[in-house]
């Protein structure tokens, strides 16, 4: 049989309260000083556990000639409560279910994951990230120049091939020489006179990456649907005023 006193605390009585309700139950009924002595809590404790256990409807008194004696109820009656607690808690539930549209309105706001990234390797671990997503689209505003300063063609294979095996298609600007294509992608290049910003914007899902590429390539990737959002909303923009420019 499992531990009835766990039971008790799980339906929130206290220690005191289990204590004395279990004394009165086995020793029958009992006066307040009677109590004190079989669970040791103070007659003025006492008190205030028997208010609470006889508001639970656990425990009632009786008067036999001048003295009063306090008795447990049958354990149906905890049957009851429990029920009543039980009843009690569906309730809250269903006020809580719909309270939640009302409370994610009230949300200050999603918490970006800011993650940094240094170096070749940093730059592969992107690529793997890119590729563990599968994401249909990825958005780019890059400076090719820069990159390919910093990175070789054969290292950058590798990379390509891994987002080849995941179906993505690259939507984006690019400053610098057109090379070839290697990849299934829309794009559109700068003039020469508005190239060698030596950054690049990643957009995929919810994540964005800004990257440098001057000394050394160093990267902030950013998770939040919001912020993502608004860079794939400029990209957009930025493409549709790119239509000028040779798609290559």
């Amino acid at each position: 049989m499992k531990d009835v006193t766990q039971i008790l605390y799980s339906l929130g009585f206290l220690e005191s309260e289990v204590k004395t309700y279990m004394a009165a139950l086995q020793q029958g009924p009992r006066t307040v000083l009677e109590l004190t002595k079989s669970t040791g809590l103070s007659r003025q404790a006492i008190y205030v556990v028997i208010d609470s256990l006889t508001e639970r409807g656990v425990m009632s008194s009786v008067m036999r000639g001048k003295k009063r004696y306090f008795v447990a109820e049958d354990p149906d009656k905890l049957l009851l409560y429990a029920k009543r607690k039980e009843q009690d808690l569906i309730q809250k539930i269903k006020d809580l279910e719909q309270s939640i549209p009302e409370m994610k309105l009230k949300i200050g706001g999603e918490r970006p994951v800011v993650c940094l990234y240094e170096g070749m390797e940093g730059l592969r671990t992107h690529y793997l990230e890119i590729a563990k997503d599968k994401p249909v689209v990825i958005y780019e505003f890059s400076d090719l120049d820069a990159l390919f300063t910093l990175v070789s063609r054969e290292d950058m294979l590798p990379m390509i091939d891994s987002l080849k095996k995941v179906g993505s298609h690259f939507k984006g600007i690019y400053a610098g020489r057109p090379r070839g294509k290697t990849f299934p992608s829309e794009r559109y290049f700068l003039p020469k006179e508005m190239s060698d910003f030596k950054s690049d914007i990643v957009v995929y899902e919810d994540k964005v990456s800004i990257w440098t590429y001057e000394g050394k390539i160093y990267s902030v990737a950013i998770e939040n649907k919001m912020i993502a959002k608004m860079f794939k909303v400029l990209l957009e923009l930025a493409i549709k005023g790119s239509q000028e420019y040779k798609e290559q």
